[in-house]
């Protein structure tokens, strides 16, 4: 009997203490992503595709399920990092095109890998370009007929960068961020025998929120498994 009330003390025990340790540690890991966050006070980067082309977007078979969309977009894109103490690595960054929520091409900028500075702009660009089976059901073929007549497309387009930043000498691990989400009315130019385009010009247009320096309680500082260097 004494033995039973024994071991019952020394779970309670037991679980007090790795209940007490874990709110110290958790307070503590908070007061220095506050702290961190004081020293560097890190903004989120932004995105903004300046100048786009969209030369061909064409999908056949229109009447059945079986289409095939011929595609030919460049974007610029700029990227602007207004921290001061803080700078980020860019292993790669992929443009994901979409079309009536169908994705219809993936791919990465050759601009990549880079480093960008403090208080730095950067354009890097895209060119999505090919043929893709999408299959669009009543309503998005009656929308992608509608905006053929207009020659006028709402393209969404999303930036999927992998990177790392850098606070001083000290550097997160590569990371992938939510992606940053452009959604972009594209103007339709016709290209001529001698290369020249013509057609309405395309409204530089800022992307969406970018998720990357925030975390989820709301103080924006990146990742936190950091390597030195």
């Amino acid at each position: 009997m004494r033995n039973g009330r024994q071991s019952r003390w020394c779970n309670f025990s037991c679980f007090f203490w790795i209940f007490y340790y874990s709110i110290l540690t958790f307070i503590l890991f908070i007061v220095a992503v506050i702290i961190f966050w004081l020293i560097f006070q890190p903004q989120e980067l932004k995105f903004t595709v300046n100048d786009a082309s969209l030369t061909q977007f064409n999908l056949t078979n229109t009447n059945t399920n079986n289409n095939t969309l011929y595609y030919n977009l460049a974007l610029d894109v700029s990227i602007r990092n207004p921290n001061k103490k803080a700078g980020v690595y860019y292993n790669r960054i992929q443009a994901i095109g979409n079309y009536g929520k169908k994705r219809f091409a993936l791919v990465n900028t050759t601009s990549t890998p880079f480093y960008q500075g403090h208080k730095n702009t950067t354009t890097v660009r895209f060119v999505l370009q090919g043929q893709q089976v999408v299959v669009l059901g009543g309503k998005e073929l009656s929308r992608y007929n509608s905006e053929t007549s207009a020659r006028v497309y709402n393209i969404d387009v999303k930036l999927a960068p992998r990177i790392k930043a850098r606070y001083g000498k000290i550097k997160t691990a590569y990371f992938k961020p939510p992606k940053v989400d452009c959604q972009l009315k594209l103007p339709l130019s016709t290209i001529y025998n001698n290369g020249t385009s013509v057609g309405p010009k395309f409204v530089s247009k800022e992307c969406g929120s970018v998720k990357i320096f925030t975390i989820s309680v709301g103080i924006g500082i990146g990742p936190f498994s950091f390597e030195t260097g």
